[in-house]
């Protein structure tokens, strides 16, 4: 997976509107900043797109503070095809919302790969990266104090850690499995061992069970015969007792019978009696006949004349209702004349009070007469001022607006001139900022040509410095195969000598075979183990010479390569100077083609304003108007013409206001006397008006056809004969007789009552006659059944004593039936326990043969099993890859070997993982190292282990990212790691590493600059 484009919104420490970080072009990159700045965020951010993980393990603490929506797109290349994911939160108070789209690119679009939910996504991604996110952390990306967590462990422990990073913990939770299976297993064995005792114990008592079944059924039939011998004599006593019994029935039923005709009897007798005094209350109604006929009489003529009073009532309404209108219509008549008075006596002293003041109004017009006499007419004067007054008025409008526009044109050339001279000064201080420009050019194209030559040297120096290389590190190998060789013949020689210790004079038997050795067996062994000794050491002798040998050759080899990589090194240096110097010298052309332009500015805009050759129409316009303005007159001379003009206006208006005023007065004195004339006509008709009103109200003479129409309804009414209070006393009488009525209705329902029951009355007497002999037949009959009921109690107790024997026969049957049914049970237990044995202990074999299986698997899974196997197949391939990258940042100084068994002080084989690393001075533990070799060390068998641990997941290791302090080197091993870094660069696409320290940023070709602003973390590519 090689990263390729990185955005971010509102994620951790990044804010919105960052643009996207580029990757491509960079092989290897320093991300750089102060601490907190925001470098490891973005590679959290990394890991948050693709697998949905980082370092705080809630989404929605990675969302920006104050923000409530993040977002990580993520662009890579994977066997040369390229992704894209984007991952989003929306965080909320129920859980939030997470978004994850997979794409790949097809042609110039992205294809969407998204199979359904994010789950589904994350498994895509992780099948296609063949890497999930505990795998790139333990491989692709070192983290901070992570390098040295394997080669700092304690022997005993790194084990442990290799097989962490191996993930062969799924190795130890199947054996955890696998002995919780057994451990399971061998329960189930205990438990079923239990069973299988008492089972055994119940099938050895099948026979005895067998004879106490037989006896038990004897005992049953026994009991069986009594019972039914009981039986019968219960039934001879139930038999009787029910014979009793059904004469008890006839005589209860019989008492009851006579108890219910005695409360008959009562109720008959008491009915009878109500019913005689309701005879004598209808009785004494009917006697009351014929006073209330008479009340019904008098009644019936109240109503008579009540209804007459109101069928009077409605016509009498009538007619008072008409009257009351006629009254009505003769008052508003009456109040219409007197309305009709009052206005005409108001008018008639009006007109009256007018007349009055006709000769003084006449004086007072004559007076103004007089006066508007002594003034001549002034309104041709006014019109003419006010004629000079607007034409003295718009020419001063005028000149104020030519002035106006005279000061706009003025403006417009005053501002183009500065322009001009602004332009012109402008392009002098780029004239002179580009001669500044210009005067280094001579310069950098002299060390253009030497950079450029040097530069092929270099590269001439490199190529061959990688032959060397390769020389290197074949003999660096082959001093190392050699340097094994030695070290595995001095193992057989320490053997040879440890089994000619064990040949002593009393050895008799061979320790190895077991037979028989004499004198003569023992002596021919120590002189093959003499002669296997002198080989080895021949052979140890000519390993070491050639060993020698060739580092000695290595030595001068390597010098030879620090030599040329000393000045190859400087390659990326010279190659930085010569795009620097091409850069400068591109911008060199740049400005002189810009001083050339500026110079033809500069000259045309001086040219320009010394002819004054700008804005031509506006200095055409302006010698217009001021050729206008001097025809038209200065504005203060118009101004101090306009004022005298405006005070002779004042003077006449007001003398015309005067005279008009007079004028005004005298039309309306005119107006006022004529009106006065005029009416005198009116004044006589109104006091006619007035007399003749008077006259009309005092005689009455008005509305005759309303009082006539009056008079004839008074006289209507009168015949009518209708009054309220009649009307309301013949009310009261037809109330006060009205319980009549009542009376009439009662005395009908006495005769009737009286008709319909007196031949009920004589039925009754003669019912009341039958029951009484019927209830002294009843009881002669119970004193009969009574004497009859005295042999039921010895019956009763008869048939008790039978029952009570046969439910103890009963009892005794089912107590032996019990007994029975018990050992019956007991004998089928025994006969299936004979059976289940079988199965059981079938079973328990199984259990056993499944837990040996376990136990295998318990030692399969352990440590000493498929681990320490998968362990011993690793470490070959990651002490070559380690070494591979350790002879290339040493020079072949440092040479490691892993060894898993080690001799204890007792003589044992202890399990162990010790790190051996040989030098110029021999070789030596880990423990021994610190500093600089140190990080060495622990940076490639870091390096290895996360190559070894990719290519077991079937994953290509293309980018590497180092997030791990350097600030234990000094600057010497700060540039050694550096190279080191630099020098395991083509084994990847891209390595980014993390670090605040300046000196260290300095020497990476490409630096990611993260600085952290007020507005959340920037980045920006140096």
């Amino acid at each position: 997976m090689i990263p390729r484009k990185l955005a971010l919104q509102n994620f951790m420490c990044y804010r919105e509107g960052l643009p996207p970080l580029e990757f491509d072009g960079m092989s290897i990159a320093c991300l750089a900043g102060e601490n907190g700045a925001g470098k490891s965020a973005l590679l959290d951010a990394i890991t948050w797109a693709l697998w949905g993980e980082a370092r705080l393990k809630s989404d929605d603490d990675l969302v920006a503070l104050g923000a409530t929506e993040m977002m990580v797109e993520l662009e890579f290349t994977l066997d040369g095809q390229d992704y894209r994911v984007i991952r989003r939160r929306i965080r909320g108070k129920r859980g939030g919302q997470s978004q994850l789209d997979f794409q790949v690119r097809d042609g110039n679009e992205w294809r969407s790969l998204t199979p359904g939910g994010i789950r589904e996504t994350q498994q895509l991604i992780i099948r296609t990266l063949r890497m999930d996110y505990e795998m790139f952390a333990n491989s692709a990306y070192l983290r901070q104090g992570r390098a040295d967590e394997f080669t700092r462990k304690e022997p005993a422990k790194r084990k442990q850690v290799l097989a962490d990073i191996l993930g062969l913990s799924i190795y130890e939770e199947l054996e955890g499995r696998a002995k919780e299976r057994a451990r399971s297993t061998e329960g189930q064995i205990r438990g079923l061992e239990g069973q299988i005792g008492e089972l055994r114990r119940q099938a050895e008592r099948y026979d005895l069970l067998v004879e106490e079944v037989h006896t038990a059924e004897e005992r049953v039939a026994d009991a069986m015969k009594r019972v039914e011998a009981a039986r019968l004599a219960l039934e001879e006593a139930t038999a009787s007792v029910q014979k009793l019994e059904q004469v008890r029935t006839i005589r209860d039923n019989l008492h009851t019978q006579t108890q219910r005709r005695r409360r008959e009897r009562e109720d008959q007798a008491q009915w009878l009696d109500r019913q005689m005094e309701t005879q004598k209350r209808a009785e004494s109604w009917i006697a009351r006949r014929a006073e209330i006929e008479e009340g019904i009489r008098l009644l019936r003529a109240a109503k008579a004349e009540c209804d007459r009073l109101a069928a009077l009532r409605d016509e009498y309404d009538h007619l008072q209702s008409r009257r009351a209108a006629l009254a009505q219509a003769l008052a508003n008549a009456e109040h219409a004349i007197r309305s009709d008075l009052r206005v005409a006596e108001t008018q008639v002293q009006t007109l009256r009070e007018r007349a009055a003041r006709r000769p003084k109004l006449a004086a007072e017009l004559q007076r103004l007469a007089a006066q508007l006499a002594e003034h001549p007419p002034i309104a041709e004067a006014l019109s003419a001022a006010r004629t000079r007054r607007a034409t003295l008025t718009e020419r001063l409008r005028r000149v104020n607006e030519l002035l106006r526009r005279r000061t706009e044109l003025e403006s417009d050339i005053k501002l183009k001139h500065d322009s001009l001279v602004a332009t012109r000064e402008e392009q002098k201080r780029t004239l002179r900022t580009l001669a500044e420009q210009l005067k280094h050019e001579a310069r950098w194209r002299t060390e253009l040509a030497e950079a450029t030559a040097e530069r092929a040297r270099l590269e001439q120096e490199a190529a061959h410095l990688d032959t060397l290389r390769d020389d290197e590190r074949a003999l660096a190998e082959k001093i190392g195969a050699i340097r094994a060789e030695c070290e595995t013949v001095k193992k057989q020689g320490d053997q040879i000598n440890e089994k000619l210790r064990l040949l002593g004079p009393d050895l008799k038997v061979c320790p190895l075979c077991k037979s028989e050795l004499g004198h003569d067996g023992i002596a021919h062994i120590q002189a093959e183990y003499e002669r296997e000794r002198q080989a080895l050491r021949q052979q140890y002798a000519a390993a070491k010479r050639e060993a020698d040998h060739l580092e000695a050759h290595l030595k001068r080899l390597r010098n030879d390569i620090r030599t040329i990589e000393a000045r190859v090194n400087t390659l990326p240096d010279v190659q930085g100077r010569i795009a620097r110097l091409e850069s400068e010298l591109a911008k060199c052309d740049v400005c002189r083609q810009q001083q050339i332009e500026a110079q033809r500015l500069h000259d045309d805009v001086a040219l320009r304003l010394l002819k004054n050759d700008y804005e031509p129409a506006a200095r055409e316009e302006l010698k217009r108007i001021d050729a206008e303005i001097n025809a038209l007159g200065s504005v203060d001379a118009l101004e101090r013409e306009i004022a005298a003009v405006e005070r002779q206006v004042a003077a006449l208006e007001d003398r015309s206001r005067e005279q008009a005023s007079v004028q005004a007065k005298i039309d309306g004195l005119q107006r006022e006397i004529q009106q006065i004339d005029s009416e005198d006509p009116a004044l006589h008709e109104q006091e006619q008006i007035v007399a003749a009103l008077s006259a009309q109200l005092a005689q009455g003479d008005f509305a005759h056809t309303e009082r006539a129409a009056l008079a004839d309804i008074d006289r209507q009414i009168a015949a009518l004969g209708y009054s309220r209070e009649r009307y309301d006393q013949a009310q009261a009488d037809v109330q006060a007789l009205v319980h009549w009525e009542e009376d009439l209705i009662r005395l009908q329902r006495a005769e009737e009552w009286l008709a319909e029951n007196r031949d009920e009355l004589a039925r009754a007497a003669e019912r009341l006659r039958q029951l009484d002999a019927q209830i002294a037949a009843d009881e002669e009959e119970v004193r009969s059944l009574d004497e009859r009921l005295c042999d039921l109690a010895p019956a009763a107790r008869a048939r008790a004593e039978a029952a009570a024997r046969l439910d103890e026969l009963n009892h005794e049957v089912m107590a032996r039936q019990k007994d029975l049914g018990e050992r019956q049970a007991d004998l089928r237990r025994a006969q299936e326990a004979t059976s289940a044995l079988a199965e059981a202990e079938a079973h328990r074999q199984a259990l056993l043969e499944r837990k040996g299986l376990f136990d295998e698997l318990t030692q399969a899974f352990g440590k000493k099993g498929i681990q320490a196997m998968l362990i011993e197949t690793a470490l070959p391939e990651l002490e070559r890859e380690a070494n591979r990258l350790l002879s290339r940042m040493t020079d072949n100084q440092l040479h490691l070997t892993f060894e898993t068994q080690r001799d204890t002080k007792k003589g044992e084989v202890a399990e162990t993982l010790d790190i051996k690393i040989a030098d110029a001075l021999g070789t030596r533990v880990y423990d021994a190292y610190s500093g600089g070799e140190a990080f060495r060390l622990d940076f490639a068998i870091r390096i290895a282990l996360s190559k070894l641990l990719a290519r077991r997941a079937g994953a290509r290791l293309e980018t590497l990212i180092i997030d791990e302090g350097f600030g234990s080197q000094d600057a010497r091993g700060r540039e050694r790691l550096v190279e080191a870094i630099i020098s395991v660069q083509h084994d990847f696409r891209r390595v980014l590493v993390i670090t605040h320290i300046q000196e260290l940023k300095d020497m990476f070709p490409v630096q990611i600059e993260i600085v952290k602003t007020p507005n959340g973390s920037v980045w920006n590519i140096v």
